[in-house]
């Protein structure tokens, strides 16, 4: 059944002018004019903030969305085969495109393609901003390629078109941004450093004197995505806040299945760096338990909440047992079991398996 978004059945001769709005925009990041040519674009992975689901009145939709990779200038340009005409159907029209993406894009967004391209010649006049706290290279790439990670504070650049569709309160003193950039050469020779991506880290308070920094939003830029970059910037960011000693611990909001197994990655590196005695393979199976040491350290030095110390300890766990081994297997599912079932021993009880033989509460 085609209902469109109000949910209306929509007559067979409309439903050529109803598409998915995932579908017809795409994405391309301009370094040079050649990358107008090359077939690097991408797509959104959700739009229903913007336009819904779907898009209607325009058949055989394509909407372009083209970025500069240094100052963030974009150009637009939409195309159809035929817009409806709502005087031959009455109570249909056509969405307004350019209304919804104005909520989104910058001002400065032109459809002039040649005042867009203009502006390339400028791109090596930005710079990254805020405090550089990282650097490094990847493996097998251009030696002309690489990358930094800089911190910026609430005073965030006059130029916040990275973060235009983001919710932060940028007046807030509270919110820490952690930049990625490439440093790259155009066509000149000419270095330019183009952000890639980002991390937005709240500062909450913990009584009485402590603070719990929050991971919000995180984004790297899907041509760079699966390339180790994330788990750079979150590892950096971690070894960032946890030589501040009013940091409690950090956590997320609401994190997705990806970034929960990013933050696995990163905390069973940074336990086994800075605590390879107790979360060592020979450790774990002699002490065959998750001891309070180990949360107490971790918490200390690599600021992991105890649920994401439990995590770790279960990967560990599952790494140094044989998993051929039906009794260790058992064990192990138990851990699991236990802190997915927690939260709700209010209305539960588990008391058919002595779990506290296996795990420190």
């Amino acid at each position: 059944m085609d209902l469109n978004e109000q949910g209306i059945l929509l007559p067979a001769p409309l439903r050529v002018f109803d598409c998915s709005a995932n579908e017809i925009i795409s994405f391309k990041l301009i370094r040079s004019e050649k990358d107008l040519n090359e077939k690097n674009e991408f797509g959104p992975e959700f739009t229903h903030q913007i336009f819904g689901e779907k898009i209607f009145g325009y058949k055989n939709l394509k909407v372009d969305i083209y970025c500069l990779s240094s100052s963030l200038n974009f150009y637009l340009n939409i195309d159809y085969d035929e817009k409806i005409n709502p005087k031959k159907y009455n109570q249909f029209k056509a969405d307004d495109l350019v209304e919804s993406l104005n909520q989104w894009i910058p001002l400065s967004t032109t459809t002039n393609l040649d005042l867009f391209l203009s502006k390339l010649k400028n791109e090596n006049e930005y710079l990254p901003f805020g405090e550089q706290i990282l650097t490094y290279e990847l493996k097998g790439e251009k030696k002309s390629l690489s990358y930094s990670i800089n911190r910026v504070n609430q005073n965030f650049c006059d130029d916040k078109k990275l973060l235009h569709a983001s919710t932060i309160d940028k007046d807030d003193p509270n919110w820490v941004i952690y930049l990625l950039y490439q440093q790259y050469q155009n066509d000149n020779g000419q270095i330019c450093y183009a952000p890639i991506g980002f991390i937005t880290v709240y500062l909450y308070y913990a009584y009485p004197e402590k603070r719990r920094p929050r991971v919000s939003q995180v984004l790297i830029l899907p041509p760079y995505q699966r390339k180790g970059h994330g788990r750079r910037l979150l590892t950096a960011i971690y070894n960032d806040l946890r030589k501040d000693s009013r940091v409690q611990d950090i956590t997320a909001e609401d994190p997705s299945d990806e970034f929960v197994a990013l933050r696995d990655l990163v905390s069973l590196e940074l336990c086994h760096k800075y605590l390879p005695d107790l979360f060592s393979k020979e450790s774990i199976l002699k002490t065959n338990r998750l001891t309070k040491e180990m949360i107490e350290k971790a918490r200390d030095i690599c600021k992991l909440t105890k649920q994401e110390i439990r995590r770790v300890y279960e990967i560990c766990f599952l790494q140094s047992i044989n998993i051929n081994d039906e009794e260790q297997m058992k064990i192990f599912r138990l851990l699991v079991k236990q802190r997915l079932y927690e939260p709700l021993q209010v209305k539960f009880s588990f008391h058919s398996f002595p779990f506290k033989d296996y795990y420190f509460n």
